[in-house]
């Protein structure tokens, strides 16, 4: 059970039928990667931190930029000025926020080759990434492990979420069939900075989900628009045919 200073400090979300103190306690026991920390990790990791799940690991290879200041929310100036990598400006930010949580930051960029040793012994993966070939090799990780992972994508004013649960329901490539790598934009694309937020809030509540009663998560994939303020559930079936979680076969873990 929560110890007074966690029932001090998370007592607005214990009080939540489905928390609880039970649940504050598990959250405390828990582990989750964020792969990337941006506009959608960098809310991710914060949000993770604050409802104390016991351990947050940020991997992300890149440095802070000026043009990321408008909506990744870990990062300010003196960030940009130090150039130091995201993953740790992020940990140190995190820490700060709350010392009961365990944060790990890792500054290198998700591959094939370190998949295992980077998100191994993690219960929930969450997709802070900005491309299709990372997200594809996530997928591929998660079903070949049988760790769930909560897939988020932003761009202009939209975003989509699906949380991911190997052998219970579709896969990424069940919802992307092409294989290909996808094409880089010559230029990048445009966010309205609110929809990363809300794109990423959404993924935590799967991923809180996912953590103390599987049986919620939201089987569908979840289309947002916040400039029209429209939603929508879109069923998703598993796809019989799909050569990742059908066939197991893998081409992004095997490159």
């Amino acid at each position: 059970m929560p110890t007074a200073e966690q029932e001090k400090r998370y007592s607005r979300q214990i009080r939540l039928p489905a928390i609880g103190p039970a649940g504050q306690d598990r959250l405390g026991r828990s582990r989750v990667a964020v792969v990337g920390c941006g506009g959608l990790g960098s809310v991710l990791a914060h949000v993770m931190v604050r409802m104390g799940v016991g351990r947050v690991t940020v991997i992300d290879g890149d440095r802070p930029e000026a043009s990321n200041l408008h909506r990744q929310i870990l990062y300010d100036e003196d960030d940009v000025a130090a150039g130091k990598p995201k993953a740790l400006a992020a940990c140190e930010k995190l820490r700060r926020i709350n010392a009961l949580v365990e944060v790990a930051g890792r500054a290198e960029r998700l591959e094939a080759a370190n998949a295992d040793r980077l998100l191994a012994d993690h219960e929930v993966i969450l997709d802070g990434t900005d491309n299709l070939d990372t997200r594809l090799l996530v997928n591929e990780w998660s079903v070949a492990s049988g760790v769930p992972w909560v897939y988020g994508a932003v761009a202009h004013a939209q975003g989509m979420v699906l949380a991911v649960r190997p052998d219970n329901g579709p896969c990424l490539v069940c919802l992307f069939p092409e294989t290909a790598a996808e094409s880089a934009a010559e230029e990048p694309l445009p966010i309205f900075p609110p929809a990363p937020v809300a794109v990423a809030c959404l993924q935590a509540t799967e991923a809180v989900k996912l953590l103390l009663e599987p049986a919620q998560v939201n089987p569908n994939l979840l289309v947002l628009d916040l400039w029209s303020g429209s939603c929508q559930q879109i069923p998703l079936q598993r796809n019989s045919a799909c050569r990742c979680c059908a066939h197991r076969r893998f081409f992004y873990l095997t490159r």
